[in-house]
């Protein structure tokens, strides 16, 4: 079975909201001393994200 892959597309207070929602979920779940695996990795795609201006990617050059 193949994975299934989701792209969203967020503005930078989205980004900030999922980004904050998530590190605030691994800090409770680091004081009641429980797994953060999932919490991490989805928090590492999460900061590794491209980011894309106006329909070129960042990564062109100017």
């Amino acid at each position: 079975m193949k994975d299934i892959i989701y792209t969203l597309k967020l503005d930078k207070y989205e980004y900030g909201v999922i980004f904050n929602s998530l590190n605030d979920k691994r800090n409770e779940l680091l004081a009641l001393e429980m797994e953060t695996d999932v919490i991490d990795s989805t928090l590492l795609k999460v900061i590794e994200a491209k980011e894309k201006h106006k329909g070129r990617d960042r990564s062109e050059g100017r």
